[in-house]
Parts: structure tokens; sequence; C-alpha cells
């Protein structure tokens, strides 16, 4: 199997100058670069870059897809609406991690495996690319969810406590299902997980309450909102500020920390519980639906000999007309016929007529071995 990777990072909150663009050509002269993306693929070679140090200078969010197993994703958010403190319970040492840069915190999410199958990356991103938004809201779906990648890889010790289980995990959106898709998360794992989670609660957003967020703040402190808006970056401020007045008025409700935390062998003995209770229950219905076809299937097949009856002498003299053809589809429906007569003679009770009938025709083809070989094969002794 040929080597494939594919890059993608993508810039959200400003777009790159043309500095920054001639600074990544001189990384890659194949890659796709715009002043909001740089994505390539490699069948050879490899990435020349340094993916973490790019989020920290260029980019919002990063993928990378490698065919021998490798799913990495990266999101980059502004401190000002979250902070590596607020985060910290969720993240590892390897696979979820985290840290800062003076003005933004960088996620990563990884999942590896060694039995991968052939994907290729250019979908995957765009479907993805909404956590960055419920992060900004105090979100904590997606952290949980790397958090339980690890645990699922075995990467963490079975003794382990779960960190907080934040709200919404019984019913993921599409960009978290991608997310738990892209970890490689079992379904039977995320309902377990959600087990311990509280329904996830939004309220909506409109004029009437970014008015009231606004009626809240101080002259003061809308004059240095707007300033800020004015003098800085003002695209960049604007996303940063329409991110914290969503998080305050639609926020997120806070993980909850009712019940005991669950250990990494509580949940991943609880999944293989259900696992195998989902198994035996598809077992089950399959079988009751191989059963329900055979009965339909059965009863189809009594009513259509029902209606051969009375009709045997003229279903064998067209058995024997076919045979006198002397080709391969006309043997074949003869036998065909012949286990019709067959199934009906058993159905009625007669099954001692139709052997003698059967080796008379036998007989008097004998000299056709290839009409005698497929009644073998289909006509089973009486």
């Amino acid at each position: 199997m040929s080597e494939y990777q594919y890059y993608e990072f993508q810039a959200i909150d400003r777009p790159l100058t043309r500095e920054e663009m001639a600074e990544l050509r001189r990384v890659s002269t194949r890659a796709e670069i715009t002043s909001t993306r740089f994505w390539n693929e490699y069948n050879w070679g490899d990435f020349k870059g340094d993916p973490n140090r790019w989020m920290e200078l260029y980019f919002d969010a990063f993928l990378h897809l490698a065919n021998w197993g490798t799913h990495w994703f990266m999101l980059r958010l502004p401190r000002s609406l979250m902070d590596l403190s607020d985060v910290s319970e969720y993240l590892l040492e390897d696979g979820m991690e985290g840290w800062k840069t003076r003005e933004h915190l960088v996620l990563s999410f990884r999942s590896e495996t060694e039995e991968p199958d052939w994907e290729e990356g250019g979908s995957w991103l765009s479907s993805l690319i909404g956590i960055r938004a419920s992060l900004m809201r105090g979100d904590r779906r997606s952290l949980y969810l790397g958090w339980l990648a690890e645990a699922w890889a075995g990467n963490l010790d079975e003794e382990s406590t779960e960190p907080a289980v934040p709200p919404g995990l019984a019913r993921l959106d599409a960009p978290h299902q991608a997310l738990a898709d892209f970890l490689r998360l079992p379904e039977d794992l995320i309902a377990v997980a959600a087990e311990s989670s509280a329904p996830l609660r939004l309220a909506g957003l409109g004029s009437a309450e970014v008015g009231r967020w606004l009626a809240e703040r101080s002259g003061a402190e809308k004059d240095a909102l707007l300033a800020k808006l004015l003098l800085d970056d003002g695209s960049r401020e604007l996303v940063v500020l329409r991110r914290r007045i969503e998080s305050e008025l639609n926020p997120v409700t806070d993980p909850s920390d009712s019940g005991e935390r669950r250990t990494v062998a509580d949940l991943i003995d609880r999944t293989n519980a259900m696992l195998e209770e989902r198994v035996a229950r598809e077992a089950a219905e399959r079988a009751a639906e191989k059963s329900r076809q055979a009965a339909e299937a059965a009863e189809r097949r009594s009513r259509y000999l029902a209606l051969l009856r009375g009709r045997e002498d003229e279903i064998w003299a067209k058995v024997e007309g076919l045979a006198a053809l002397r080709h391969a589809s006309a043997y074949e429906e003869a036998a065909s016929l012949l286990v019709d007569l067959r199934d009906l003679a058993r159905m009625d009770g007669t099954t001692g007529p139709y052997s003698e009938r059967l080796s008379r025709f036998r007989e008097q083809n004998s000299r056709k071995p290839a009409l005698i070989r497929r009644i073998d094969k289909v006509v089973l002794p009486v």
C-alpha cells in the first residue's frame, strides 16, 4: 500500500499577511496556500514544517491524516475566552494535550490505530471546525471525548478517574459526532460516558439578549471595547467579543460533579458489557428476522405448490419435452419442475408414485449425462 498523508491548516480569526504566506511558501512549493488556508497531500516525502509552531503563529485549526493510522486535530483559541487552567483536568501528557502562548490556548487531539482503513483527509476539517465555536462558549464535550479516546486506546492507568463529565454527551451535534468518529470512539463507549452527563441546555441568543448585555456594561467599558475594535485588528477582536457575549449570555451548563467519578476500568468494563449485550441482542434480532423470512418463504412456496395441484401430468409432459431439447437451459428448467413435483408430492403424501415416475424418467434419459447430473444435484431422494 502506497503512503498517503494529508495536512490542512485554517486561519479563522484573522487572515494571513503576504509576508506570512511567503514564509509558508518557502516551506512547501506544492501546497495550496491562501490567506486563510494551507493544505497539501503527500504520496511520498513529508511535511517540512512544525505543526505546533504554525498553530502558535498563524492558524486556528489543523488536521493531519496518514494512512498508517494517524488522526491528529488541533485548535487554537483566544485565552480571553479559555485558558489552560480552565481545561487542565482534561489534558494529558500525550494524546489529549494543551499549551498556551501569550495570547492563545492550543489544544491537540490524537488517535492512532494499527489497523487503519484507507481514507482521504479532504472533508474532515470542515466537519470538525465547529468544535472551536463550542469550546469558546464553554462546551467541554470535545475535551472529554479527547480524554476518553486515550482511555479507550489503553494509554491511561485503569485506576485513573475521569475528569468532570460535561453535559450533552447523550446527544452529540454534528461537529462533536464527527470528532467522536475521528477519534474512533465506539458508540457504546459514548453511551456509557453519557450515563453521567446532564442534558445540554442552551438559551436563545438574539438582539434583545445582546442589548441587555450592553446595558449592563458601564460607559467606560463600552468605550474601551469600541476603542479596541477600532485600534486593534477589528475583525479578530469582533470575533472574540462575539464569543464573549455568547458565552456569557448563552453559557453551557457547568460539568456535573454529582455522583462518584468513574475510573477508566469502570468505563471500559461497562462498555464491554454493553457491547456484549448489544451483540447478543442483534444476533437474536437477526435470528428472529431470518426465521420470519423463512416462514414467509415457506408460506409463499406452499401457495405456489397449491396452484400446481391437479396439473401433475401436464408438468411431467413439459419436463419430458424439455429433456428432448438437449441443451443446458432446458435441462435447468426441467430439473426445477421436478423439484416442484417432488415438493407437491411431499405435501400431498404421494411420494411413492412420484418416485416411480422419476425412476422411469431417469431410465428413459440415461444417455443424457448432463441432464442426469442436474437432476441429481437438486432432486434429492424423496
